[in-house]
């Protein structure tokens, strides 16, 4: 019975001192470092100099109700600007496609791409490249604009061929979101 009690009041004080609040993303070092300033302008001659400290800083939630938070571009919005245009705009092709979503391409860099896959949200989802299997077998060397996004994981498949990309070709899709993820697209 000592033990449990003994034991309880170890478990409630460490929650009392304990700090919950999520970890800031920079750590701060463990060892004191000396606050880096600047010389003034115009220094003092060197008898005069007197050890100051500095003010600690405020704190973060003071400038909060000052701070403007701004939501991410549009992506979609990005992507028009730049000059890419809905794939269903320019053939016969679905507005939203399963499995790839609302599709955008440069008219001008068909057949291989990239093309740009968003959700019903505007989020980029994937980029697809069409690489022609007649590129393939005539051993062609070819290049795409990179991805400004991070790529989750990359699938490939073949598909012999639809509106915009008449010849058999492969789809190499570099999802830049989780495979989990791939459902905002899947219907």
């Amino acid at each position: 019975m000592r033990k449990a009690l003994v034991s309880a009041a170890l478990v409630a004080l460490l929650v009392l001192i304990a700090d919950v609040r999520r970890p800031a993303a920079q750590f701060a070092p463990f060892w004191p470092q000396a606050p880096q300033q600047l010389p003034p302008a115009s220094a003092p001659p060197a008898d005069n100099v007197e050890q100051t400290r500095t003010a600690p800083h405020r704190s973060r939630k003071a400038h909060r109700k000052h701070e403007v938070i701004r939501p991410p571009p549009n992506q979609r919005e990005v992507a028009e600007k730049s000059g890419y245009k809905r794939v269903s705009d320019l053939v016969n092709f679905p507005k939203f496609f399963p499995g790839l979503g609302i599709i955008f391409v440069k008219p001008d860099t068909l057949p291989l791409g990239p093309f740009l896959c968003f959700d019903r949200r505007d989020r980029l989802v994937a980029t697809v490249y069409m690489v022609p299997i007649k590129d393939i077998d005539d051993h062609k060397s070819l290049e795409g604009a990179g991805s400004a996004r991070p790529v989750d994981h990359v699938s490939i498949y073949f598909n012999p061929g639809h509106p915009g990309v008449d010849v058999p070709h492969y789809h190499v899709v570099l999802w830049h979101v989780t495979k989990q993820q791939e459902a905002r697209v899947a219907k």
